[in-house]
């Protein structure tokens, strides 16, 4: 009786302290210097312990094969203890972000098909003596997550597989695999007190503990509790009390850093980054980092062949004013063919490219890529002069398809060719035409020429081969080898499995050609096989394939679908480039327009010059009248409206003439010379 007594007194104080300090009361709450006065805030220290334990519970390494969507994870399970003086609490708001428009009333989907992110703040609560109140603070976004039916924070945490280089922040040190910012629900998964007690799995006894990695039980917390203890995956409100832990195991959505194929067996360290943008304001934003040592076994064997790819991000066909950037495979140094020493470069120089990559496995030097100019220069134009109501005939010289247009940049589309014949003009026009041209993509074979290189027989089953495309292109042929004539579905799929393209193919007997014309994307993991269950008997090679078969920047065959040993089904694919079209800037053609009864002769009208051309507005205007006339000096807009005007009066022989124009804007316009009925007329540029 005694015992059961003591053990209520207790109970009942425990109540009544925690009763003193909640977000309602805030008596007993203390703050961290001892004062009356401060905010409450929360501490999220990234706990080790489960990065020390292997299976559910901990970290778990899948091979680059075998294992369907796992392959190349290491999924990784992390928790965040708050052990701060205050709550984590996150209130969503109801307003809803589509990039950069906002609604009021959610919108089920974005028009790109993602998911709306909605708007969350931080509630930070403040003690002043016995009084608690709060305020609110932006704290970026939430979405909706479909699979689990609550709404996560997004950015929390950022996970990778990283390699010491010495420096002494491990953010700096160079990546081997990384996974995408992760979304969170932020719960009370459980207290400090059974966590650190109960979950004793690692070398470290629990999941909370200090910066000095003391272990902290719910005693260590003089305002435990304070949040609740009962946050969850609400859809509007979320957190995590002071003493308590949120837990995110392995198997959950996105728990993982992908580890890119030619990865070496060896030592590395995990980096777990929670809150890497500090969205959520804390005691400490330190100890948001922790870095475990884990080491590989189910990659490449130490001391495997290292290798370096390029992935060409954009086309080895340059069009004038464009760039390319090549970037490497995942290593720890880089050095390219043009001494840069980053792992991707962004050119605009046509040439021959390389990379070498120092990677776990070694150093190596990949493939040269080509990247090549298309210089398609502005077409050559000439302006026509026509009397009111007359139309015009333009003409432009080039070397693809000429394109008019109606403005110098956008507008419309007016005809293609090298003659445009405007409509009846009545005032001066300026028209526009670029020049279009296409380069064809370039062809390539992939694969080995045959299957000549090894042992092997005619196989039934549905295996395939894995390629990586680093950019766009089309398998337009295999070579196969069929046991007897007979239909055969042939299949492109993606790295999850879906089917891209399908095609069935009368195959003969023996070897042939078959078209495909399977176009391919940017990414990695593509499997080129037969349809499941076909039983398709094509030959396929036992033994001695040579993996990677590559085309730099291009495409790369990895493996097969049962392992390196083995080739299947389709050798000598040709591949070929997707084309690349590049237009050049638009040259201009203007038609100037004279009064209806005006004798259009320019050779009346000598010598005839403008100078400097463009100029900023103020030009030197010469030409020579051969027979006294009345001159004038007339400028004109694009439009035909006239902007300057200027008698000359009645003159002969060669005139010099000063013209200010600095006060119109930036343009072309029409200049003018008219002497008696005769008009001559060049175009001037004010920049």
């Amino acid at each position: 009786m005694k015992k059961v007594l003591m053990t209520a007194m207790l109970i009942c104080s425990v109540i009544f302290v925690r009763a003193q300090c909640n977000t309602n009361n805030a008596t007993a709450c203390q703050c961290p210097d001892g004062s009356s006065e401060c905010d409450l805030l929360p501490d999220i220290h990234t706990g080790d312990d489960p990065l020390y334990i292997s299976g559910n519970n901990g970290v778990i390494e899948y091979s680059q094969s075998g294992n369907g969507v796992e392959d190349g994870r290491l999924r990784v399970s992390v928790t965040t203890p708050n052990i701060g003086h205050g709550p984590l609490e996150v209130h969503a708001l109801d307003i809803w972000v589509c990039g950069m428009d906002t609604f009021t009333v959610y919108p089920g989907s974005c028009p790109d098909g993602s998911s709306p992110k909605q708007l969350v703040i931080q509630r930070v609560y403040h003690k002043n003596g016995n009084t608690m109140t709060y305020y609110d603070r932006n704290a970026g976004t939430m979405t909706y997550h479909p699979s689990h039916g609550h709404m996560h924070v997004d950015d929390w945490g950022t996970y990778s597989l990283r390699y010491d280089n010495g420096d002494p922040n491990p953010l700096n040190w160079p990546i081997i695999g990384d996974g995408a910012k992760l979304a969170f629900c932020l719960m009370d998964y459980g207290t400090c007190s059974y966590y650190s007690t109960n979950n004793i799995a690692g070398p470290n006894p629990g999941h909370c503990e200090d910066n000095n990695g003391n272990v902290l039980t719910n005693s260590d917390f003089p305002n435990w509790g304070l949040g609740g203890g009962g946050y969850n995956c609400d859809p509007v409100i979320q957190g995590i009390s002071s003493g308590y832990t949120d837990i995110y195991y392995q198997y959950l959505d996105g728990m993982y850093a992908q580890i890119p194929p030619n990865t070496c067996n060896g030592d590395y360290f995990i980096v777990v980054n929670v809150d890497p943008h500090n969205y959520f304001l804390e005691e400490d934003e330190t100890n948001n980092i922790v870095v475990v040592p884990y080491s590989l076994t189910e990659q490449l064997p130490s001391g495997s062949n290292p290798v370096a790819e390029i992935t060409l991000q954009g086309s080895t066909i340059l069009c004038a004013g464009e760039d390319v950037e090549l970037v490497a495979n995942q290593g720890f140094t880089y050095l390219w063919s043009n001494g840069a020493t980053t792992q991707s470069i962004l050119t605009s120089t046509p040439g021959d490219y390389s990379v070498e990559v120092t990677t776990t496995c070694g150093t190596a030097t990949s493939s040269l890529i080509t990247i090549t100019g298309s210089s398609v220069s502005a077409p050559t134009t000439s302006d026509v002069t026509i009397p009111s109501g007359q139309t015009a005939t333009l003409n432009a010289t080039g070397s693809g398809t000429l394109n008019w247009y109606d403005a110098l940049t956008g507008g419309n589309w007016l005809a293609s060719g090298n003659t445009y014949i405007t409509p009846a003009l009545t005032s001066t026009t300026t028209y526009y035409v670029d020049d279009s041209q296409i380069t064809p993509g370039a062809s390539y074979d992939l694969g080995p020429a045959d299957n000549t290189f090894s042992a092997g027989g005619f196989f039934s089953g549905d295996q395939s081969l894995i390629f990586d495309a680093m950019e766009d292109f089309t398998i337009e042929t295999v070579k196969v080898y069929a046991n007897g004539s007979g239909d055969r579905t042939v299949e492109l799929r993606d790295n999850n499995g879906t089917v891209l393209h399908t095609l069935t193919i009368n195959m003969p007997d023996g070897e042939s050609v078959v078209t495909l014309n399977f176009p391919v994307t940017i990414g990695t993991d593509f499997e080129l096989g037969v349809e499941a269950g076909s039983n398709p008997d094509i030959f396929r090679n036992n033994a001695g394939a040579n993996y990677p078969y590559d085309v730099a920047g291009v495409a790369t065959i990895t493996t097969s679908t049962a392992g390196s040993d083995y080739y299947y089904f389709f050798y000598d694919w040709q591949i070929k480039e997707a084309d690349e079209g590049c237009v050049s800037e638009r040259s201009d053609a203007t038609v100037t327009v004279t009064a209806p009864n005006s004798v259009v002769n320019i050779d009346n009208i000598k010598s005839f010059d403008v100078y400097p051309n463009p100029s900023n507005g103020n030009f030197e205007v010469s030409f020579t009248i051969p027979v006294s006339s009345d001159v004038t000096v007339e400028v004109t807009n694009m439009i035909g409206q006239t902007v300057y005007d200027q008698q000359v009066g009645k003159v002969s022989g060669q005139l010099k003439h000063t013209l200010d124009l600095t006060s119109l804007a930036k343009g072309i316009y029409s200049l003018q010379i008219k002497a008696g009925d005769q008009v001559s007329s060049k175009k001037i540029v004010i920049n």
